[in-house]
């Protein structure tokens, strides 16, 4: 009996840890992420651009945000090659494969304040003929925090945002 008992808590803590898990979903992004710790903003500026905006609602987090940017490449535009990508800031760049990405472009920079911006700067090919057509900019923001839980429980949720990512060409 006691072990029907653990296994039907387990299940209903299962569900209720899906229940939380919103799904955004546009016409080239999906993500699932938690409502409770995030607001999504959307700033759709043209046909070609999209820009999501996850912003951390816990404090002890300070500054989160996770921010997803696609943009579609313009006729004759090509992913930069490596020699070609120069971020703003002056930080090592390294690249590889990232999130079932392939040749993307990786640097973190540190700021004065104590923030930081892990970003990745992906290739994605189209379904049909594998050409590359998009440019994914995923840009992570966070602040330094003393609370080891409240860095590790932000870390987690926003490794199963990013996890999640779905781009639909």
């Amino acid at each position: 009996m006691k072990k029907i008992i653990v296994t039907l808590l387990v299940a209903v803590l299962a569900l209720s840890a899906v229940a939380l898990a919103e799904t955004y979903k546009s016409d080239d992004l999906s993500f699932k992420y938690d409502a409770d710790a995030f607001d999504v903003e959307v700033d759709d500026r043209t046909d070609d651009e999209t820009t999501v905006v996850l912003t951390g609602k816990d404090a002890a987090w300070g500054q989160t945000y996770v921010r997803f940017y696609l943009k579609e490449l313009e006729k004759g535009e090509t992913f930069p090659t490596p020699a070609e990508f120069k971020p703003i800031a002056d930080v090592e760049v390294t690249q590889g494969d990232w999130n079932g990405f392939k040749d993307v472009f990786m640097y973190t920079v540190e700021n004065d304040d104590g923030t930081s911006q892990h970003f990745f700067v992906a290739p994605v090919a189209d379904d049909d003929d594998g050409e590359i057509e998009d440019l994914l900019t995923v840009e992570i923001g966070t602040t330094a925090i003393d609370d080891a839980d409240a860095a590790a429980r932000r870390d987690d949720l926003i490794s199963a945002v990013v996890d999640s990512l779905v781009v639909d060409d």
